[in-house]
């Protein structure tokens, strides 16, 4: 029998016992102790998964000795991804911040949503049976029902529930239904209850708010990290993970049961009960929506990237595993293609683009760039893939947007100024901060219009030597070092990172190139410039433009911020029955393009990584 050995994490206090051979981070993973995500997907890669390993005899691997400090590895440091269980363990996990989840403030609608119902509820009053009236339960029911329809489709299992229902509650019942369908049947009067949760699942951050489906009123809101991200910080890594035996069902499992944590804390918050949940409306790329659907994903990264099921249809909470009312139902709205999910279609939902007869743009900025373009009643849509650097991921001093992290740099009496999130010691850049110093260094000159970052020597003339010397020579390349805490810890912008930025912002500025070209447009005709997502409406715009995430011929007065707009489009599908019909409708007008197929992409993309290719 294989001995097990015990492992007991700090500062949780929790413990766990392994068989020796398992990875700290799988133990991590039974222990239900979060472990900062690892971008690369297990591989050891990104170097992010720090551990504290007290009194450890292993020795550290070759990936660990490249990846971290010679000081720190002395001192226990070592990564859980790399790190094998051989002995009785204590390990101390850096703290995890709550993080800044403004994906919440983001989720308004600029006007109230127009509540459009589409669960429906009737309370009848039945009268009993009687030797000369012998008619039976369900058609009592059904006569008092204001649609004649609503019989289509009946539970066999409420039918079985009915005669016992109506006989211990006087005969008085609530009749539910959703879209003109009976899902449930209820003793008394219940049409004053009737809640519906909006959830966003993101790649990296889910968000689920509360509303009264017959007001609109937003309840209570709550969000959190998508938990998938351990397997990686984008899709690939994650299809990647899903095709080995029983991972697709972990991975499917992680999202439901963060869902139900989501849906339990805004209950919590509200005073009601989950059966007064009937109907979850829920978007997320098309991965994302497989995943939580369990539906098969590893067709999806190879060509020709197709997907199992893009319609937009509504399943039982139950089938599901989603604790809302046993008859529930989870409606989710149409994917495009493979990578052009539900998302963006609720961002087009929600800003109203399919209407504009003036060209727009809609992009939302995430793991994957979705763009589509709008104009005279046509559709473009297309997946840049931007890969995850401006969510932190594969940046050497990277993280998401939280506390420690720098999401401003601006230059200020000559010198580098900076914000850190939570007013703490710099522990890295999220997204808008990255963006924000290289504007900074491209407009100072001590990164060229090919990316290149410029030597100590060579800036000297350009900045003078206070700023010069912040630029360093090493092993790994060469980089700029905004702050440096102590020597075992700074934060800098390295050569590496800059081509990181150059290959995302490269993609998404060849995909607007490719679809105004084949909608016969010119970059100028463009009126309204739509940047959505949480990382997108952070963003400065004119550094955004610098960089040339913006095209440099749209003037700034054109670009708009959009919110969380895949949030907003879950919302109105919550509260409106007639979204079904439109979204659809614009789905099939959606002509959808695939960059790799193109044969001008790699021009396009080559052209549109240098930054002095910014103007058009």
């Amino acid at each position: 029998m294989q001995s097990l050995k015990r492992i007991k994490f700090l500062p949780h206090n929790v413990e766990v016992f392994v068989p020796a051979g398992t990875t700290v981070v799988e133990a991590a993973d039974l222990a239900r102790v979060e472990i900062e995500p690892t971008p690369c997907g297990r591989r050891g890669t990104c170097g992010k998964c720090l551990i504290l390993c007290r009194d450890y005899s292993g020795s550290p691997t070759i990936v660990e000795e490249e990846k971290i400090t010679n000081i720190l590895l002395e001192q226990g440091w070592r990564l859980a991804c790399q790190t094998t269980v051989v002995q009785d363990m204590i390990i101390e996990v850096p703290s995890q911040a709550a993080g800044k989840l403004i994906k919440d403030l983001l989720s308004r609608p600029i006007k109230a949503i127009e509540v459009l119902p589409s669960i429906i509820k009737y309370y009848i009053k039945v009268a009993p049976p009687t030797m000369t009236d012998q008619r039976s339960d369900w058609d009592r029911v059904e006569s008092m029902l204001p649609d004649p329809e609503v019989q289509q489709e009946l539970d066999l299992n409420l039918l079985r529930e009915l005669p016992e229902l109506v006989r211990n509650n006087n005969y008085e019942i609530t009749v539910v239904t959703y879209k003109g369908k009976v899902i449930s049947l209820e003793a008394g009067d219940t049409t004053s209850v009737g809640y519906g949760c909006a959830i966003d699942i993101g790649t990296t951050t889910i968000i689920c708010s509360l509303h009264d489906l017959y007001t609109g009123q937003e309840i209570s809101v709550a969000s959190a990290f998508n938990p998938q991200r351990t397997y990686g910080a984008d899709v690939l890594s994650r299809i990647d993970f899903s095709r080995k035996d029983g991972n697709l069902e972990k991975l499917q499992n992680l999202i439901v049961g963060q869902v139900n944590t989501l849906i339990e804390k805004v209950i919590e918050s509200s005073g009601i009960s989950c059966s007064d949940i009937y109907l979850i409306s829920v978007v997320g790329n098309t991965t994302m929506q497989h995943l939580f659907l369990g539906l098969p994903v590893r067709y999806i990264a190879t060509p020709p990237f197709v997907g199992t099921l893009y319609t937009g249809l509504s399943f039982n909470s139950q089938d599901l595993g989603i604790k809302i009312n046993k008859r529930g139902k989870v409606a989710f709205l149409p994917n495009v293609a493979g990578y052009v999910g539900a998302d963006i279609v609720a961002g087009v939902l929600a800003t109203g683009a399919y209407n504009y007869d003036a060209p727009c743009i809609l992009i939302d900025v995430g793991t994957n760039a979705e763009i589509v373009l709008a104009a005279h009643g046509r559709l473009y849509a297309c997946s840049a893939a931007a890969g995850p650097a401006f969510e932190g991921a594969n940046i050497c001093y990277g993280m998401r947007a939280e506390t420690g992290a720098i999401d401003q740099v601006w230059l200020e009496d000559g010198m580098l100024h900076y914000h850190v999130i939570g007013e703490v010691p710099a522990l890295g850049l999220c997204g808008s901060g990255l963006v924000d110093v290289i504007a900074v260094l491209l407009g100072l000159g001590i990164i060229d219009s090919s990316g290149r970052l410029l030597s100590s020597e060579e800036a000297i003339p350009l900045v003078g030597e206070k700023l010069a010397e912040s630029l360093f020579e090493s092993d790994d390349g060469d980089e700029f070092i905004l702050v440096k805490n102590s020597e075992c810890q700074k934060v800098s912008l390295t050569q590496r990172d800059i081509r990181q930025v150059q290959l995302a912002k490269g993609a998404i500025l060849a995909g607007i190139r490719i679809m105004i070209k084949e909608m016969s447009l010119n970059i100028e005709d463009i009126e309204q410039f739509n940047i959505a997502g949480s990382f997108g409406n952070v963003l400065d715009k004119k550094n955004a433009q610098a960089v040339g995430l913006i095209p440099a011929a749209i003037p700034l007065s054109k670009v708009k911020y959009a919110g969380n707009s895949a949030h907003i489009g879950a919302q109105m599908n919550l509260l409106r029955a007639d979204t079904e019909e439109i979204v659809n409708s614009l789905v099939k007008n959606i002509k959808y393009l695939e960059l790799s197929d193109r044969s001008d992409f790699t021009e396009e993309f080559t052209n549109a990584m240098f930054f002095a290719d910014c103007a058009e």
